[in-house]
């Protein structure tokens, strides 16, 4: 045996060892690969220690040469093996090994030094190449199709992986489609499928799969047409239809089926969208699997999911039998859901298609019910036609349907289910359209005709049973006797008119007699029988209906009107009738109404049937029934003339009856002379030859039609009349038209051309067929043409051309089309029919009759595109399937070019658009492949003449006249830029206004100076250095384009700087009024919308000027240089010797004293001195700025192109240009890293400055997209830091240009799964030029960590370490707060890298303020302690408005700042605050004058004031000391610290006091307290009592610069409102006090005759503080009403009766108006009121009370009256602010302390105070001192009396009395009239 024999037999012996339990295949593969599989196992790793070893072990196979898979199968042998991994090791591996040792291959003497496991993929593929060089690695993945094959683990797939990637250099070309499709080996195949889907992202990558071109998507582009999908749905696996397939199809074997089902768990659970849409469009038969996964899916998105409005109307495109299969499972699962299906079915737009189905009629019916009472379907009409529809194919399975639907909808609310019941009014119907089909059924049966109703005898049973239940459930369908109108409109059930007794049908059925039916309904069923049977004839029946109508018998009369029920209602079913039937139907509804229908009702309903019967298809039996009805009462039609003119507007009845027409013509315009003109149905096409139709005047016109690129032949246009055939002659042809089909097309091709012989009516036809048939029937367009071909008339056809011209011709021209969609839709058909008898038969459009082109152009400059277009494209799309009209004729992709040109800058509405894109898709084109021509953007301008006359008095009168005088110089239209506001949408005609003003304003610029001036001015300086430089240049042509691209730039650049003013005014002036005269007001566009329309489009205006000026400074050059061009001529004409200008070296000595580079040389310029010439088409032109820097050496913007976007490609090539240009550039300036340290004129600068022009010259999202993608790809390529700035400055210039591109690439970088973004280089530049935005960066970069992604945590350890620990950092340690988190918790973990945690440790030691900590506070300077504690406080206002901040860490800084000991020391803790209070109140200063500042001016004092009530909240003391006492101690501390504070800046800055954030910190501090009201309930008005305190201090008497904050603040709506709802009234003498002050600080200001505005506002806010009280707590102002009048002075009579009006809200004021009304007698006065005032106090200072208390009980002594007066004055000399010489306090007080006592003393005896007032000793003391007083003291005597008169109490009736009593007993009238007053 040899080596190779003995070495196979072994590896096949250790084979069925160790390989048993395989999967048998279904073919077995050749033994060779089984033997190469076996070895490779044994061998193990081993085989790929040396190539050697693997060309040896190779070389055993020998494979033939005669079999090209030979080699392929025993690599892929080798390679199975490799992946399934190596045997155990056998006894007979040594056997194996001893076989090749023994054939001299030693596969174990080749051991690496250290012994390997794994399998060296590279030696095995270089060993493999030595064999077999030319091995195809394709048919290699292919041969892995074999038993041997299984991938157990990633392992084994980054094997195979490896090795083609080793094999084939690139893994991109991997063959991914070997591995798809159907394999003998499903085990293998599944297995690699499923490591490959699952696999980590560098083992492979599934994207790659789904976008292969050849592969097969799930979401095409065709089905995704027009929607926006997530980059998700396209970049995932499941999007690859083939994989799916394949999957579907491995699942048919048991052996894979349970891994399948698992993969595709995994996938339902990932992308149920992708794998319903796959699964659907899968071609049956599904299998099991198939069938189970996609019904769960497709439940699971019907039944709601947040992606169903995107999956379903996707899956009814693919697959709608699914979506209604369900649809019904949905509704047959729980019928409720109905409303639901409705839902999805209209959003899906499947109401029509879904009801037309006849699988499910039960859902259908509940459907189409629901669907009607939504108003989304007519159900009568549509259970008609099914009902017919049904009829013609034989089947009463539908009329079954609606019986059973409406029996068990019925019977179960009988049943007591009324969920499912009904509504009467659907009831009805379905009864009424079953009651048609009852009585056609009764009537045939009657006739004893065959029978062709679908309703059989069983059926008509069931109905009546039906009935029955019916007319129990809805009692409503039985109209009452009394003449109660039933559910029914025509009456189902009724006891007089009903024909039909529907209670008989079973008898009827049957044969059984009739016992109940009426005399009337058996004499109708029996004329009907014999008219039927041919027993009776129409006269007849005529002549018996006609006695019957004028007889007074009632029975007669009642046959006579159910005949004519009946006869109407089986108006419907006529189309079911056969021919017989309907003739007779027909002919006897024409005689009745001719000769018996008189009245007007059945006139009416009978000529309306007829009427919509000739309005159907002229082939259909409704026409038939009409026709013949029409000619049965022709004779009467003279008495309806408007009906014979809604006869002549059916545009078909004039084809199959022209005599009826012929004869109702004249009567039509009896009604009104001219009423009614052209008529003809082809809905405005007219008749085109040479003479006009009959009826028809010929249009007269002498206006210049709009398209004159159509021409007609004028041999045909000079023609004769059109002779019209005879009658019979006609009525074949039509007849024949009107008969014609595919099917007999042979033999009507005989009978027209018999009809035509002789052609002397070519013309005829032609205009008949195009204008009748052709304009109207497009459907029929390929019938006509088969009729023509088989003609073979030549000169018919060219009649048929020349008609089809001259009718679009008159389209094309007519206003009508412009605005009416159904004349387009005319043009439209005629145009596919201009292309299917042209271009489909390979015949041209000739140039002379249409120039497509030349249409096209015409219809953009008339503004009638929205005609053209369509029209073009219809005549194009029947290059379709053509031979000569490809893609690669020259003639179709000119137009195609200008399509696209117009597609991509004419602005095209949707439509317009839409219409190419169909175009494009039907000739197989894809419009973003077509390039655009440039026949708009580069249009020759008209010549600008010096004087353009434009008419001024041109008036814009509606949007149709808004046209320009002349055409515009430019077509600028398409540039326009206009606001996104809602006027320019509702106001189309805007865009057309602005147009006119800015080509007005450039007309009106033109020719004034400016233009003159610049052509003038750069055509001299031309001409100067033109004849000087070319003095020695032989050639005039290369002279004259130097001096053309010399004078065109000079002359551009000096029209622009120069008409820009102009060009603004002249812009605002013509716009403005162009809009006053359109009626548009300055309130509709305001003159900072013009002025922001003429900026926008100033740019545009100026390179118009520029064009035209360098078109102008042409001209002037050529001229000025025309004799220089002449000698040059002449000179070459006659000499050979060289060229020069003697003139120019004779007049200057200056060329032969220039340096050699610059000197003339023999023979003109050289190439590098005539570049400068060159260089002046390459300028940039002026911009609105001044640019720096020199001309770019790579791209410009040619005169042609600034105007004029360039498309994408062009933008991005000279882009990348510019790119390369600039990485030279930056390579050679390698001394610099950053862009800063380069000079201003550096190439780097000046290029990208350049850049920048260059980018702002555009306005398109897509361009700086793509560029965009380039610059951040390039960003994650380069290394250099000046580099990479410069790309990053590039990229901001872009973010600012397109927000869209910006909010792309910045979602990109925040978003995606790409591990690229995970560079800390490239975000690092990003953040560094604030292109991405940190606050999202954190929040995204916390989640990726969060989410366990690769590399997120190392990524984030290097950013934050360029970030933070750079020295400036580049960021706040704040704006990384949930970053920072994150990393806490991996540390936390044990999680992450050694050198990340190191990263972390280093940035909390920098910014922590646990960093404090390393010093001992106390051991600090001063100045050291302050700032510690100002970072300290900055850190906190960072923490607190960081966007991420939560309550858990503030708290924890709050824990951490107590951990410090900050509040531990008094004076540490007092300096902490003070330090707090005066940095919230610099930052706020600071904020407020420099807006660029990043904080907001508020910031810090929220902070602060959050900080201190966090301080309170989780203040801890220690032991032994109460903890509310100490929080409150700590309250205290900080408001002494605040006041503090504020009287040191009121006193510092005085007039420049800043009140503001004082206010805002007690305002916030306020709103902190509420928010932690539940934390602090015990404390909480405690700490409300200490803030009122802080205010009494910070009064405005004491703090005058406070005074509107503090009144703000006493009014607070967690403050005021807090206090007075208090318990216990605990805070009503707090607010009683802070009201006071505020009295006090408004008494001095209030008693001057004028106030200033200031205290004016402070006195509105004060009544408006005093309503609230009044409304809210008048209980307040009641009980302190002492204290308040006390300190208002008493000319402010309003804020007293304020106060003084208030009442208890218990209590109800008595009507003043009631008669007899006895105050005394009310309860309420003798009840004293609630008096919280201190009134007694001021009388004990001055010592009257004890006096005032003697002198009551005793009336002692008499002194003490006399001496009052004298005692109640001032006892200190007056000041110049005292107002009165009396103490008004102790007046105030003397009144009420006696008043009390005086109720009191009477009320202890039992009497009241008002009957003993004359006697007692309070009245001696009041009338003592009201005769005493002067008037002053009297005044405030009664002042201090009234102010008691209050609400009804004891007060008020007591002193009203002392009020009569002192009036009563006056002395003096004095005295009564200041009581009077009082």
């Amino acid at each position: 045996m040899s080596a190779p024999a003995a070495a196979a037999a072994a590896s096949a012996s250790v084979a069925s060892g160790t390989a048993g339990g395989g999967i048998a295949p279904a073919r077995p593969p050749p033994p060779s690969s089984s033997n190469m599989f076996a070895i490779v196992r044994d061998l193990g790793p081993a085989f790929t220690w040396s190539r050697t070893n693997v060309r040896s072990v190779i070389e055993l196979e020998k494979p033939p040469d005669s079999d090209p898979f030979a080699q392929p199968r025993i690599v892929a042998a080798a390679l199975s093996a490799m992946a399934v991994g190596p045997a155990p090791v056998p006894t007979a591996s040594s056997e194996v090994a001893a076989v090749l040792k023994a054939s001299g291959i030693d596969v174990f003497s080749s051991a690496p030094n250290t012994s390997s496991s794994a399998w060296d993929v590279d030696v095995f593929v270089a060993g493999v190449m030595d064999c077999f060089p030319l091995l195809d690695w394709l048919i290699v993945a292919r041969c892995l199709d074999s038993r041997d094959f299984v991938v157990y683990d990633v392992q084994g797939l980054s094997i195979v992986l490896n090795c083609f990637k080793q094999a084939l250099k690139d893994i991109f070309k991997f063959p991914v489609t070997a591995f798809l499709g159907s394999w003998q080996n499903p085990k293998g195949q599944v297995s690699f499928l499923k490591h490959a889907i699952f696999s980590a992202p560098e083992l492979f990558s599934f994207p790659f799969l789904a976008g292969l071109p050849s592969a097969r998507r799930v979401l095409s582009d065709s089905l995704v047409l027009g929607k926006n999908l997530p980059q998700s749905y396209l970049n995932q696996p499941w999007n690859n239809l083939d994989l799916l397939d394949t999957l579907i199809s491995a699942a048919e074997s048991d052996f894979v089926f349970d891994e399948v089902k698992a993969i595709f768990d995994v996938a339902v659970q990932s992308a149920p969208e992708l794998v319903l849409l796959g699964l659907a469009q899968i071609p049956p038969p599904w299998t099991p699997l198939h069938k189970d996964v996609a019904s769960t899916l497709v439940i699971m998105f019907l039944s709601g999911n947040n992606n169903s409005s995107f999956v379903i109307p996707l899956l009814w495109q693919v697959s709608p039998t699914l979506v209604l299969a369900g649809l019904v499972h949905v509704y047959t699962k729980d019928p409720s859901q109905l409303g639901r299906v409705l839902d999805i079915v209209q959003e899906i737009k499947a109401l029509s298609p879904i009801l037309e189905s006849s699988k499910h009629i039960y859902f259908n019916l509940d459907l189409a019910a629901l669907a009607f009472r939504r108003g989304f379907v007519n159900l009568e009409k549509w259970l008609m036609e099914k009902i017919q529809l049904e009829r013609g194919a034989g089947s009463t399975s539908f009329l079954k349907g609606c019986l059973d639907f409406v029996g068990e909808k019925v019977s179960s609310f009988a049943a007591g289910n009324g969920i499912n019941l009904l509504p009467v009014e659907i009831v009805a119907i379905f009864l009424r359209v079953l009651r048609n089909r009852y009585w056609t059924f009764l009537t045939v049966y009657h006739s004893h005709l065959p029978f062709f109703s679908p309703m059989t005898p069983e059926l008509a049973i069931y109905f009546k049973e039906i009935l029955t239940n019916c007319v129990k459930v809805y009692p409503q369908l039985v109209g009452g006797g009394g003449g109660g109108a039933s559910a029914l409109d025509d009456g189902l059930v009724k006891t007089t008119t009903n024909p039909i007794d529907l209670a008989n049908t079973a008898s009827l059925v049957t044969g059984a007699p009739a016992g109940s039916a009426s005399e009337a309904e058996r004499e109708v069923n029996l004329y009907y029988g014999r008219l039927l049977k041919g027993e009776a004839t129409i006269p007849q029946i005529v002549d018996l209906l006609r006695r019957y109508r004028d007889s007074s018998n009632p029975r007669e009369q009642e046959v006579f009107s159910l005949f004519s029920q009946v006869h109407l209602d089986e108006y419907k079913f006529f189309p079911e009738y056969p021919d017989r039937q309907l003739l007779l139907t027909s002919t006897l509804f024409g005689a009745l109404i001719q000769d018996v229908y008189m009245d007007a009702k059945n006139l009416a309903n009978s000529l309306r049937c007829v009427l919509d019967a000739l309005r159907q298809p002229s082939g259909s039996k409704f026409f038939q029934f009409g026709n013949i009805a029409l000619m049965q009462f022709q004779q009467r039609l003279h008495e309806w003339p408007h009906y014979c003119s809604l006869l002549l507007q059916i545009p078909h009845l004039a084809q199959s009856n022209p005599e009826i027409v012929a004869y109702v013509t004249p009567l039509a315009t009896m009604q009104q002379e001219g009423a009614v003109k052209n008529t003809d149905g082809a809905g405005g096409v007219v008749e085109a030859g040479s003479e006009p139709a009959p009826g028809k005047s010929a249009p007269e016109t002498n206006e210049k039609p709009v398209f004159a690129s159509l021409k007609l032949d004028p041999a045909f246009t000079s023609l004769p009349a059109i002779v019209e055939p005879d009658e019979s002659v006609r009525d074949k042809i039509l007849f024949i038209i009107n008969n014609i089909t595919f099917d007999n097309l042979d033999g009507k091709v005989e009978e027209m051309r018999e009809a035509l012989e002789g052609g002397s009516h070519f013309r005829w036809f032609s205009q008949y067929l195009v204008v009748k048939r052709a304009s109207i029937e497009p459907n029929f367009h390929e019938l006509y043409i088969a009729l023509l071909d088989h003609l073979k008339f030549a000169s018919l056809m060219n009649y048929i051309l020349h008609e089809t011209y001259a009718n679009i011709n008159i389209l094309l021209n007519s206003d009508k089309t412009v605005t009416s969609s159904s004349e387009r839709t005319l043009l439209k058909s005629l145009g596919s029919w201009l292309g299917a008898i042209t271009l489909a038969k390979n015949i041209p459009i000739k140039h002379k009759n249409l120039a497509v082109k030349n249409l096209l152009l015409e219809g953009f400059e008339s503004d009638r595109l929205i005609v053209v277009i369509p029209f073009v494209c219809k005549v194009l799309e029947q290059c379709q399937n053509n031979k000569v009209f490809t893609t690669s004729n020259p003639w179709l992709m000119a137009i195609m070019k200008f399509l696209s040109e117009l597609y991509h800058f004419a602005d095209l509405k949707l439509n317009l658009k839409f219409e190419i894109e169909v175009l494009c898709k039907k000739i197989q084109l894809d419009i973003k492949d077509i390039e655009p021509a440039m026949l708009l953007r580069n249009r020759p301008s008209k010549i600008v003449q010096k004087k353009l006359g434009a008419p001024e008095s041109m008036a814009l009168v509606n949007p149709a006249a808004v046209q320009p005088a002349e055409e515009s110089l430019y077509p600028i239209a398409m540039y326009i830029t206009l606001p996104n506001l809602p006027i320019f949408s509702q106001q189309p005609s805007m865009k057309r206004i602005v147009h006119i003003a800015i080509d007005r304003a450039i007309r009106e610029v033109i020719v004034s100076p400016v233009v003159e001036r610049s052509v003038t001015i750069a055509g001299i300086a031309t001409r100067e250095l033109i004849v000087k430089d070319f003095a020695s240049e032989p050639n005039e042509e290369k002279m004259r384009r130097a001096a053309h691209l010399m004078t065109q730039s000079l002359a551009g650049s000096l029209a622009i700087v120069s008409s820009r003013d102009p060009l603004r005014i002249a812009m605002m002036t013509q716009l403005q009024l162009l809009l006053r005269q359109n009626g548009i007001t300055e309130q509709a566009i305001s003159e900072q919308l013009v002025l922001m329309i003429v900026n926008d489009n100033l740019d545009l205006a100026c390179t118009v000027m520029e064009r035209a000026a360098a078109e102008k400074s042409v001209a002037e050059i050529d001229e000025s240089l025309a004799s220089a061009y002449m000698s040059r001529r002449k000179h070459r004409e006659r000499s050979t010797q060289p060229y020069y200008d003697i003139s120019i070296f004779a007049a200057s000595s200056y060329p032969s004293s220039l340096p050699e580079p610059l000197r003339l040389k023999r023979n003109g310029l050289t190439p590098n001195q005539f570049r400068v010439y060159e260089d002046f088409a390459k300028m940039a032109k002026p911009q609105p700025l001044p640019a720096e820097g020199k001309d770019s050496k790579v791209f410009s913007v040619a005169s042609e192109e600034h105007s004029i976007p360039l498309i994408v490609a062009q933008a991005v090539e000279k882009l990348d240009l510019v790119f390369v240009e600039l990485d030279k550039c930056i390579s050679s300036a390698s001394s610099f890293t950053a862009v800063a340290q380069l000079p201003a004129q550096h190439e780097v600068k000046v290029l990208l400055r350049q850049i920048f022009q260059f980018l702002a010259s555009f306005n398109r999202d897509d361009i700086f997209l793509v560029t965009g993608q380039k610059i951040v790809g390039q960003l994650f390529k380069i290394e250099n830091s000046l580099s990479r700035e410069s790309y990053a400055l590039l990229l901001e210039r872009i973010f600012d240009l397109s927000k869209r591109t910006a909010k792309e690439i910045v979602s990109w970088f925040l978003f995606s799964s790409d591990e690229r973004r995970l560079n800390a280089a490239v975000v690092l530049i990003m953040i560094r030029v604030h292109l991405l935005p940190i606050v999202d960066l954190d929040i995204h970069l916390a989640r990726a960590i969060l989410n366990g992604e690769p590399k997120a945590v190392e990524f984030a350890g290097q950013l934050l370490k360029a970030v933070l620990l750079n020295d400036p950092p580049y960021a706040a340690y704040d704006d990384f707060f949930n970053l920072l988190e994150s990393l806490d918790g991996v540390a936390a973990k044990g999680e992450g890298d050694e050198e990340t945690l190191e990263i972390l440790r280093e940035i909390k030691n920098r910014y922590s303020i646990q960093s404090l900590k390393l010093a001992n506070m106390k051991d600090l300077e001063p100045n050291e302690l302050r700032e510690s504690f100002v970072v300290l406080f900055t850190e906190w206002v960072k923490i607190f408005n960081h966007p991420a901040s939560s309550e858990k860490s503030l708290r924890d800084f709050v824990v951490r700042l107590q951990q410090l000991g900050v509040l531990q020391e008094e004076d540490m803790s007092s300096l902490f605050f003070r330090v707090c209070t005066e940095l919230s109140v610099d930052l706020f200063t600071q904020a407020k004058s420099n807006p660029t500042n990043s904080l907001q001016p508020f910031q810090a004092v929220d902070a602060f004031s959050r900080l201190i009530v966090l301080l309170v909240r989780h203040h801890v003391e220690p032991a032994g000391v109460s903890e509310n006492v100490a929080k409150l101690e700590l309250t205290t501390k900080i408001l002494y610290i605040i006041v503090l504070v504020s009287v040191h800046a009121h006193e510092q800055r005085r007039g420049q006091f800043n009140q503001r954030p004082f206010f805002r910190l007690f305002s916030s501090l306020l709103n902190d307290l509420n928010a932690f009201e539940d934390e602090l309930q015990d404390i909480y008005y405690q700490i409300l009592f200490k803030i009122s305190n802080t205010l009494h201090t910070l009064q405005p008497s004491f703090l005058p610069g406070f005074t509107l904050s503090w009144l703000q603040l006493i009014s607070h709506r967690f403050f005021m409102p807090k206090l007075l709802a208090a318990e216990s009234q605990k805070g009503w003498p707090f607010f009683q006090r802070l009201l006071v002050d505020l009295f006090k600080f408004l008494g001095p200001f209030l008693r001057q005759s004028e106030m200033a505005d200031a205290i004016r506002l402070l006195y509105k806010a004060t009544l408006r503080i005093l309503l609230v009280l009044l409304h809210d707590f008048p209980e307040f102002l009641c009980d302190y009403h002492f204290s308040f009048v006390e300190v208002i002075p008493h000319s402010c009579i309003q804020l007293r009766n304020l106060i003084l009006s208030a009442f208890p809200r218990n209590m109800r004021l008595p009507d003043p108006f009631t008669p007899n009304l006895k105050v005394d007698l009310l309860p309420e006065s003798n009840q004293p009121p609630h008096v919280m005032s201190d009134f007694t106090s001021t009388l004990t200072l001055i010592g009257l009370k004890a006096d005032i208390d003697s002198f009551i009980k005793t009336r002692a002594p008499a002194s003490f009256l006399t001496d009052l007066r004298s005692r109640l004055m001032m006892n200190t000399p007056p000041q110049p602010d005292d107002y009165t010489k009396y103490n008004l306090s102790g007046i105030n007080s003397l009144v009420l302390y006696v008043g009390v006592q005086a109720i009191a003393l009477a009320q202890a005896k039992g009497t009241s105070a008002a009957a003993t007032l004359s006697q007692s000793a309070p009245m001696d003391i009041f009338q003592q001192l009201i005769t005493d007083f002067d008037s002053e003291g009297r005044y405030l005597l009664l002042s201090a009396i009234a102010n008691q008169l209050r609400f009804p109490n004891s007060h008020t009736h007591y002193f009203s009395t002392v009020l009569l009593y002192l009036f009563a007993e006056a002395s003096e009238e004095i005295i009564q009239e200041q009581i009077t007053s009082s």
